[in-house]
Order: structure tokens, then sequence, then C-alpha cells
């Protein structure tokens, strides 16, 4: 087997102290001067590897949809054929597993355009496991799409600061201040992407019997 490239293994290095940076920081902490400092080693030495903070994104890109792709492929592994519930709480979840670790990375993940071939070929599966069910394509990907949405939603959730408003602006506001209340003892009433993905399912189910 042949030895991996050193200067692909010092890129991926790079583009994971990135998106460790991001993480940590926000997508506005990055810059490639305060990369290179945290790497200890010259700004121009980046040069070498990414042309700018443009390419470097791309492989921040990259790397995100690696992992949100694998999580989705664990998922549907033992998904069978026709199974579009299946299919649908799969990619969720297992999109949700890589996007939720990164919740600073939600927006860029959502607002730049996809390119990453990762990506293109996951939608591609996604809609062969869908129209394998009897789905017309354009059905299938408007739930996709759906899908895709619920998703970065809970993944940008993961990342938001539980909802606790002070005390003196709830005296008026008795059921918001029982569920602020109820949700201080049982965190999973914060989190909100389970029951969206229940309604989804149960929408589709609506709407493909309605078609029948």
């Amino acid at each position: 087997m042949a030895r991996p490239n050193r200067s692909d293994q010092t890129r991926e290095a790079i583009i994971r102290a990135a998106l460790r940076l991001i993480d940590a920081e926000g997508m506005d902490a990055l810059s490639t001067r305060r990369l290179a400092g945290d790497l200890g080693i010259r700004g121009p030495s980046l040069y070498h590897y990414f042309e700018g903070k443009d390419a470097l994104l791309a492989g921040v890109r990259e790397l995100l949809s690696g992992e949100l792709w694998s999580g989705v492929e664990r998922r549907l592994a033992d998904v069978a054929p026709g199974d579009w519930e299946g299919v649908l709480r799969g990619y969720v979840e297992g999109a949700l597993d890589g996007m939720a670790r990164h919740p600073n990375a939600v927006a860029f993940m959502a607002l730049t355009p996809i390119s990453t071939r990762r990506t293109l070929t996951g939608y591609e599966s996604i809609l062969e496991r869908l129209t394998a069910a009897g789905w017309p394509l354009d059905f299938a990907w408007r739930v996709f799409l759906a899908a895709e949405n619920l998703m970065l939603s809970a993944a940008l959730e993961a990342g938001a600061p539980d909802f606790r408003p002070p005390d003196a602006e709830l005296a008026e506001l008795p059921l918001l201040r029982t569920i602020v209340a109820e949700a201080a003892a049982d965190p999973a009433l914060d989190q909100g992407s389970e029951v969206g993905l229940d309604a989804l399912v149960e929408g589709v189910r609506v709407a493909l019997a309605a078609r029948v």
C-alpha cells in the first residue's frame, strides 16, 4: 500500500486546525494569519498548500461534508430498500451526528454553494433510495430538502444557549414560566428536532396517502 503523501498529510492537518478554530471561536476568528500563529508557522507557509482563505474554506467544507455523509452512510447501512421512513430518519440523524459537533460551521455549510463531490453523490444516493420506494423524483427532492432544512436547524439548535429568560421577564407569562421551569428539570424539552422529524414523517405519510 502506498504511503500517504506528506504534503497531503500537512494539508489535512491545516484544515483540521482551521475547523478546531471555527469550533472554538466561530467563523469570524479564522484568518490565515491567526491559523499560522496557532500552528506555529509563518503565514506565507500556508500559501504553499492553499492559495488563500477561500481555498482553505473549501477544504473545511470538504472535511465537514465527509463527516456528515459518513454519518449518514452508517445510519443507512441497515435500511431496507423501499423503507422511505428509514431513509429520512437515517439522513437527518446521521447528518446531525456530524453537524451538531460543529454548530459554528452550520451557517457556512448551509449558505455557501454546494460543490463537493461527496455531497453531490450523497444527494444522488438519497434520491435513488426515495425514488426506489416509488416516489416521483420531484416529490422525493422536495421531501429531501425539507429533511435537510430540519437537520440544519437542529444542528444550529445544538449550539444554541439554553432558553432561560430572566425571571422578571416571565412574571406575567405563566405558560412560558412553567415550560422554562420544566425545561430546566428536563433539558430534552429544549430540543425540538425529534418532534420535528416525527412531524415530517407523518406529514409525508399523509401526502403519500393523498396521492393514491
